[in-house]
């Protein structure tokens, strides 16, 4: 299963292993594969997302493109 970075607004990161991440009105969700909801991240909680390649992920899992991450900007 995949494994995924999220920067969080408080400045750490969170890893996650999750099978799909997905964004919703601003809130990201955190999806197993067997699509039940495993975390949640509010708008204006996370900042960045990026999949972890290398040693730490499933070859299966490597994206494409190793700098491929997803931007959540906060709504005003």
């Amino acid at each position: 299963m995949p494994i995924w970075t999220v920067r969080i607004t408080e400045g750490g990161d969170e890893e996650i292993e999750a099978g799909l991440l997905a964004t919703e009105s601003g809130a990201l969700v955190a999806l197993s594969e067997d699509g039940l909801l495993t975390r949640a991240w509010a708008p204006g909680q996370w900042q960045t997302v990026r999949q972890v390649t290398g040693v730490d992920a499933h070859p299966a899992s490597r994206p494409d493109d190793e700098d491929a991450f997803l931007i959540g900007l906060p709504r005003r």
